[in-house]
């Protein structure tokens, strides 16, 4: 079972890795509009979502908590067992197994997600975790380093890159004079820097969350398709050898 995650700053060009990466494995690439579209199915209004994919908007989470005041909160679903040693979280009981496109994943015993920012992270979560436990995806962004992070089959990458490099990247994606592409990288890093510390308690940046931190200003997408691919299939190997090494001696 392959499984990767992949954290990636505005620029660095993730997505495109992350798309040559799926292509080249034959995995569902996962991304922000794949887990949006279980999200509007479990109930979370299309407001939340608008305003949290908006990146770089000042104040989007006080925003968001304003239009939403008056909204009812997702009661707290009941904690279930995490995983064993080397095995991946059990689904939460009364959800069936994730089958695409997500219509089977939530029951009638799970309560419909609200509108509040804490509802929607922990139906992203519920979604990447039934995701992880079908495997052979390649999940982008959401967290997905540190709500897998004991999933011992789980590859964690991220790509960074310097501000010069990430700023030509956005001016020509988005056709954007300088300064507008460097507020709008700038503000995308304080909004995922802050999804993570907020709701996962975890630096963004923090190499020891990765498997492999890839800086796009010194090697080419190709290049770094191939060592993710490269590290993914030695990740195994120590598993295969020692396996076969015991069957030399049975």
């Amino acid at each position: 079972m392959t499984l990767i995650t992949l954290s990636r700053q505005l620029g660095s060009q993730g997505s495109e890795i992350a798309a040559k990466v799926a292509q080249t494995l034959g995995l569902r690439l996962i991304d922000l509009a794949t887990i949006n579209q279980a999200a509007q199915k479990a109930g979370v209004p299309r407001i939340a979502l608008a305003e949290l994919e908006s990146e770089g908007q000042e104040g989007w989470a006080n925003q968001v908590l304003k239009a939403l005041r008056t909204m009812p909160s997702l009661p707290r679903a009941a904690p279930f067992p995490g995983p064993s040693a080397g095995e991946a979280e059990p689904l939460q009981p009364g959800v069936a197994a994730l089958t695409m496109p997500f219509s089977g994943l939530f029951s009638t015993t799970v309560p419909p997600i609200s509108a509040s920012l804490e509802g929607y992270v922990r139906m992203v979560g519920l979604v990447i975790k039934g995701l992880a436990r079908e495997g052979n995806v390649l999940i982008l962004g959401r967290g997905g380093q540190v709500l897998l992070k004991n999933y011992h089959c789980a590859l964690h990458i991220q790509t960074v890159a310097p501000l010069a490099f990430r700023t030509e990247v956005v001016m020509a994606r988005y056709g954007l004079a300088k300064r507008e592409a460097q507020h709008r990288i700038r503000s995308s890093d304080r909004a995922r820097s802050d999804y993570l510390r907020r709701y996962h308690g975890a630096d963004w940046l923090d190499p020891t969350l990765y498997h492999l931190v890839i800086n796009t200003g010194r090697v080419s997408v190709d290049t770094a398709v191939a060592l993710i691919i490269a590290t993914q299939q030695a990740a195994k190997q120590p598993v295969d050898s020692q396996n076969a090494g015991k069957e030399k001696h049975e």
